[in-house]
């Protein structure tokens, strides 16, 4: 983590990820570290960084893991097959730590009497350490950025995880007054990429984040408490929203499949894709659902040749998203209070949403149907209970198996199968193992080469790939 203090708040990095703003003049000695004038002008980088960790490189490792790409080529390949190295995870961590984290003190010390802003950075920070813990279990937050940090200061501890979810909680709660009584200043869709400094989407992306962390640590009846203010429409969803006329900042997905990776991995062939067939009898169509459109927005053929798709140039790419919301809400119905009835309701409002045709682009006159469920069709021997599993365990596996598809490029997948394998494997979503070297699913991610390197907490044993985190054992 040291050389995260040698980097601090370097005019590199800036400029690398806000490149187009007129603010950043070019100095005569290029070492010299640039003053910013305030925070905001800062938001628009630690933003732009989020959206790499939340859907660059580590989402497409998780979709490797969780069959919805397959590697075919190269790195893809190796990672795909279960040979993950800690530098792969060097890349988004330094986004997490350099990128957000140490941008945000800055913020902080340069605008603390901006309301809004630190509302806004809050809960950027929030979404970013909740992805690092839930991939790499105990990580650095506590000390991970210290007051006028140098060579000489103490390396960054590493908390539980238990406790950076709490904090993480506790950062979000101090958002939302910020949010709704901050100052407007300065923050403009010039620097609020996901919701143009609009504090009402704010409030409710923070209020979604709090209901994703109870469930991933399973505390179903506190995520309860949230959802019913948290993201209320698909037009206050969280995306990041490709700055067109940048290069390199179109749909992230598009970046990488058109670059000189491209063909070095696929959506073709994967389960994610056959799950969604109508020609497949085990996959998710039935007398009232037809994938066909979905299948065809979300198709990944590896080179971002389908205008309009999942993976085009200008296509937006959720974050925290209204079908996020709304199927925790289903899920936690069901585990707190067994309202069967309740969680069949929130399905169906999805559903409701997915038959508008406003959910994805519908391409090329695809067909799709979404009609309500019943209780009849969870019951034994209805649609989605053919096996004759209790109707309680057949609507949580139809919420499961929609988790599953709406999050897709997302760590939705990821961190649902780690979070109900123990407990919950009848409900899990079936998706295969890439190969025969082992009878687990990975169950974290390493921490990156750059830590182990400099940091001498790092746990000791060093996690392997298939050790269980905290909150999952």
């Amino acid at each position: 983590m040291k050389t995260l203090y040698k980097i601090g708040l370097t005019f590199v990095f800036l400029i690398s990820i806000v490149a187009c703003d007129n603010y950043l003049d070019i100095n005569d000695n290029p070492n010299q570290l640039v003053e910013v004038p305030s925070g905001d002008l800062l938001l628009r980088g630690t933003l732009l960084a989020n959206a790499q960790v939340q859907q660059g490189h580590l989402s497409r490792v998780s979709m490797y893991y969780t069959g919805g790409l397959i590697g075919k080529n190269l790195v893809q390949q190796t990672i795909y097959n279960y040979d993950y190295t800690p530098g792969d995870s060097d890349g988004t961590w330094a986004h997490i730590y350099n990128g957000i984290l140490v941008q945000n003190k800055e913020m902080r010390r340069l605008s603390s009497d901006v309301g809004r802003l630190m509302g806004i950075i809050d809960v950027n920070e929030a979404l970013a350490i909740g992805t690092a813990t839930s991939l790499f279990g105990n990580v650095p937050y506590s000390t991970a950025t210290p007051d006028n940090p140098n060579l000489g200061s103490p390396d960054p501890t590493f908390d539980a995880q238990a406790d950076v979810y709490a904090s993480i909680q506790t950062l979000l709660t101090n958002a939302i007054p910020k949010l709704q009584n901050g100052a407007t200043t300065g923050i403009v869709n010039s620097q609020d990429n996901y919701y143009g400094g609009n504090a009402s989407k704010w409030i409710q992306a923070a209020n979604t984040l709090k209901a994703r962390y109870f469930l991933q640590t399973k505390q179903y009846g506190m995520a309860l408490n949230y959802v019913t203010d948290g993201i209320s429409s698909a037009s206050n969803t969280m995306s990041y929203n490709p700055i067109g006329l940048v290069p390199g900042n179109s749909n992230i997905l598009n970046n990488f499949v058109t670059s000189s990776r491209s063909g070095d991995m696929t959506g073709v062939g994967a389960f994610y894709r056959n799950l969604l067939d109508p020609a497949n009898v085990n996959g998710r169509n039935n007398a009232k659902t037809d994938e066909t459109a979905r299948r065809q927005y979300s198709y990944i053929d590896g080179d971002g040749g389908q205008t309009n798709g999942i993976d085009d140039k200008d296509t937006p790419m959720k974050l925290v998203s209204y079908e996020e919301n709304l199927l925790i809400w289903a899920e936690c119905l069901l585990r707190a209070n067994n309202d069967m009835q309740g969680a069949i309701d929130k399905l169906n409002q999805l559903r409701a949403y997915l038959r508008s045709g406003n959910a994805f682009n519908v391409i090329g006159g695809a067909t799709y149907k979404y009609d309500d469920y019943v209780m009849a069709d969870f019951q034994a021997g209805g649609m989605e209970n053919m096996d004759n599993i209790a109707t309680d365990r057949a609507i949580l596996r139809e919420i499961i198996e929609e988790r599953y598809v709406s999050g897709f490029t997302t760590f939705m997948a990821f961190n649902d199968a780690r979070r109900l394998k123990k407990t919950d494997s009848d409900v899990i979503v079936p998706f295969p193992l890439n190969n025969n070297t082992t009878t687990v699913n990975p169950q974290r991610l390493l921490y990156p080469q750059d830590e182990i390197d400099s940091n001498s907490n790092i746990p000791s044993p060093i996690p392997d790939l298939f050790t269980v985190t905290p909150v999952n054992q």
